[in-house]
Formats: structure tokens, sequence, C-alpha cells
């Protein structure tokens, strides 16, 4: 990865020496300047730049200054300041306000200002490296929102078609029950798992449930031969008369799989079986 640098400094012996040892190195892109105002420009410009490196004794503007300014513009820039020791209580002061990264003094030795400036960029490509999983994670999270609002509103959708549903099917329970013919629900083993009050009043009595019964237990005495005509309208008609009653039976399911029968009972004068 190409790094880019920019040096200050009024004194062009400072830059050229500055400007030689860093572009030594294999990686290292440079750009100098000879003051703060010009810095600010080159920075301006090119936004490739990752770490300052700054005199602080300057015209016009010094080191401190300057890298106040670059915070101010440049946040994610790391800013380097040389210096002697006389000036030492001003760049502190820098420092703890957070515009320095780190101090280096003047003269320099090559080897500790190269793992100074090496460092430097560590720290300015793992910030670019946080910076940019914040901004994915946040987008991330911002899809996860989208995803769980449109989930919630499926849900609510869901569940608005299922209370219509269920009230639907109440309308359906409170017609059937109150239905004047008998009516009854056999699933594919016949046993009875529907019913309504007529066909409670007609098979058993009105108090008694036929719920859960085979139909060769449920209908007794007169009807006792309704689970043999059932049995046969399966196969051979879809209506039969008994005991002055015409009985139209309905296959619930399909041609691959039955899944149950379903019985309507309405009183018919003068019937006769159909075989």
């Amino acid at each position: 990865m190409e790094r880019h640098i920019l040096i200050v400094d009024d004194e062009p012996n400072i830059l050229n020496a500055l400007e030689r040892l860093l572009e030594e190195q294999d990686d290292m892109t440079v750009y100098r300047a000879s003051g703060g105002e010009e810095g600010l420009a080159i920075m301006d410009a090119n936004p490739e730049i990752g770490v300052v490196l700054s005199d602080q004794r300057m015209p016009n503007m010094t080191g401190t200054e300057f890298l106040k300014q670059v915070k101010l513009k440049h946040e994610n820039v790391v800013r380097l300041i040389l210096s002697g020791y006389s000036e030492l209580g001003t760049i502190t002061q820098a420092i703890n306000e957070g515009s320095i990264f780190k101090f280096l003094t003047k003269p320099w030795e090559d080897d500790l200002l190269l793992k100074a400036i090496s460092e430097a960029f560590d720290y300015y490509e793992l910030s670019n490296q946080n910076r940019l999983l914040n901004a994915e994670l946040q987008a991330t999270n911002h899809k996860l929102a989208e995803l769980n609002s449109n989930l919630e509103q499926l849900v609510e959708e869901k569940t608005r078609n299922l209370q219509l549903h269920i009230a639907s099917l109440r309308v359906y329970q409170e017609a059937m029950e109150h239905f004047p013919y008998a009516v009854i629900g056999l699933d594919d083993a016949d046993t009875i798992v529907l019913e309504n009050q007529a066909a409670r009043r007609r098979f058993a009595d009105a108090n008694t449930s036929l719920l859960g019964l085979p139909t060769t237990l449920a209908f007794r005495g007169e009807w006792e031969s309704l689970p043999a005509q059932l049995a046969a309208a399966a196969t051979q008609h879809l209506h039969f008369d008994l005991n002055d009653h015409r009985f139209n039976v309905f296959q619930l399911g399909d041609s691959v799989r039955h899944v149950g029968t379903l019985l309507i009972a309405a009183p018919s004068t003068g019937a006769t079986r159909h075989d």
C-alpha cells in the first residue's frame, strides 16, 4: 500500500534532507511545503495524504497552529511535529489538546524518525479500517432495521388476516350451528369431526355430542344402516334417502388424496332410496 506524507518546513535544506530520507522508502510518496498556508492548500488538493510532519518554528504560522488547522479540516490525518526542547510547553499543550500525535526533536535520528512515521501510518491505516468497518456496520444495522420493519409490517398484516379468518370462521361456525339441516363432517377414518345442533337433535339428543365417535357407534337404532349407506355413497352415488331424509354426500379432497366427507341430511317426505 502506497503511503502519502506531507512535510512542512520553512528551511529548504531541512525539506531536502527529509525528502531524500523519505523517498528512499519504496512505498512513500512525499509532498512538501514551505509554510502552513501552502501546506493546507496541498492537503486540500491531495486527500490521499495520511501523515503530516511539520516544523514548529515557522513564520506567519507556527507548526502547532498549522496542525490545529489540519485537525479541523482533515481530522483523520495523523500529525507529527519537529521542534527543539525550548518549545516543549507549547507542544505539550497541543499534544494534550489532541492536535499532535507525536513530538520529534531536532536534530533527528533517521531510524527513530522513520519508525515514528511508520507508526503514524499504521495508526492512520488502522483508523481508516475501523471507520470502514463502522460504516459497514451502520449500513448493515440500517438494512437489518429495514428488514425488521418489513417483518413487523408482514407480521401485522398476517395477524390482521388471521384475525379476519378467525372472525369469518366464527361466523361460519355460528351459522352452521343454527343451520336447519343436520351437518356431519367425517375424517378419512370415518370419525365425526364436525357437527351442528340439528345433527345432535337428529342422531343423538341436543345435549350429546357426536364428536370423536366413529360412525358405527354414533349412528344407532333407526340410523344403524347409515355407515353402510355412506360407504356405498363414496363409490356409487352422491346422495341417498333413508328414514324420510335425503342425505347429500360431499367427498372432501381430490382424486389423489381424500381428506374426509361432509354429510348434509334434510327431511324429504316420500323419498325413495337410490342404490
